[in-house]
């Protein structure tokens, strides 16, 4: 399996969601985790190719050129620095539900924040420009202190979580195979 991780947004041109009050940017938070993931993933024998630019068709560009079996966006939400707890953006397509529920499972029994779902969001551009299951995650509020200080403390659980997820993907489409197969 080859999967692209994909860190949300651009570490010189687009900090994403911030924190002032910790000094944080979604971005290097992003990389940072996106880091972790791929040395998870790489010690367990999956191909990561990783990419972090603001040109997200550049992006989608090389997830599909490298034929990628799956693409993973990596980021954390904000809102109005109470909103809490996970999400996993998918594009609806049965192969991007089933990664998503690997992945947001994972992360919610880490974290134990609020479980805010599986949201389907097709038009976002990362989700309908790839042709492999792809999902957004949501890891957690980077501009809700708590959340933050909950996800710092577990962020090496996170990214065992995630890669996990993203591991335990094939098992769960070759089951779902064989219920459509068996029906």
């Amino acid at each position: 399996m080859k999967v692209y991780l994909n860190a949300g947004h651009d570490r010189e041109l687009d900090p994403g969601a911030i924190n002032k009050h910790l000094g944080l940017t979604e971005c290097e938070a992003a990389y940072e985790l996106s880091q972790l993931i791929q040395h998870y993933l790489e010690d367990n024998g999956i191909a990561v190719v990783f990419g972090q630019n603001d040109d997200l068709f550049a992006i989608c560009d090389e997830a599909n050129r490298k034929e990628c079996d799956i693409f993973v966006s990596i980021h954390f939400n904000a809102f109005n620095c109470r909103a809490s707890g996970t999400e996993t953006l998918i594009s609806g397509s049965t192969g991007s539900l089933m990664l998503g529920h690997c992945i947001q499972s994972n992360i919610k029994a880490v974290l134990n924040l609020p479980n805010r779902g599986l949201k389907e969001r097709p038009g976002l551009f990362v989700l309908r420009s790839t042709m492999m299951p792809a999902v957004l995650v949501e890891t957690c509020f980077i501009d809700n202190d708590s959340d933050w200080r909950r996800y710092d403390a577990h962020k090496d659980d996170v990214a065992r979580a995630i890669a996990t997820g993203i591991m335990q993907y094939p098992h769960q489409m070759q089951g779902a195979t064989n219920l459509a197969a068996a029906a």
